[in-house]
């Protein structure tokens, strides 16, 4: 197991541009972090590899969002102010 595992962690990291900016996560964080109450994204991608990532979490995203209001969940979906409640 230990094999396949350090194989397919020296696979991935192949695909990694070498110029990749770390950096990036960081600004990314910041943003979201600053982003105002109700306007913070669920997700943030960061894919310098450009591996296909963000398009196969934004397919989960969606299929997440039809079944949590197909099940009457639907309001897990947005946050709710619990300062403005009494």
């Amino acid at each position: 197991m230990a094999k396949i595992a350090g194989t397919k962690n020296g696979r991935l990291s192949s695909i990694v541009p070498a110029d990749a900016d770390v950096s990036a996560v960081a600004d990314a964080i910041v943003k979201v972090v600053d982003a105002p109450f109700g306007r913070k994204p669920f997700r943030v991608h960061i894919d310098p590899s450009q591996d296909g990532a963000e398009v196969v979490n934004a397919v989960s995203d969606r299929v997440r969002v039809e079944l949590l209001r197909r099940i009457g969940l639907g309001d897990l979906l947005s946050p709710r102010d619990l300062t403005a409640q009494s």
